[in-house]
């Protein structure tokens, strides 16, 4: 199993992120500036890509535009899973490490 992460937020929380994983065999892209249409595309063809390798993390920095996320989940069959720091966001969480960490200890549970 292999876990993309689409994370919508600050570039600090994102490297913190980048960090607790950069152990682990990890796949990292930046879609912060692409329109709508050229972020998909970005992100579609990373996953493929990132399916075809040997990682097992993947975390995109990205719009946090719900349509991106819910297509992308509806086209893969990975663990597609998505965190925000914007209030107005389906996918806030209050504390995005926190909750990130949990899911990385999780995903290791799970996988080991």
């Amino acid at each position: 199993m292999k876990l993309v992460m689409l994370i919508d937020g600050s570039r600090e929380n994102f490297e913190e992120m980048i960090d607790v994983v950069d152990d682990k065999l990890s796949f990292f892209v930046d879609t912060e500036n692409c329109n709508e249409v050229n972020e998909y595309r970005y992100l579609f063809n990373s996953i493929q890509d990132f399916e075809q390798s040997k990682k097992e993390v993947m975390l995109a920095k990205f719009s946090g535009k719900e349509s991106i996320a819910k297509n992308l989940g509806e086209e893969f069959s990975e663990m597609i899973l998505t965190l925000s720091d914007d209030k107005k966001s389906r996918y806030y969480t209050e504390y995005p490490i926190d909750m990130f960490l949990s899911l990385i200890q999780i995903f290791d549970k799970e996988t080991t």
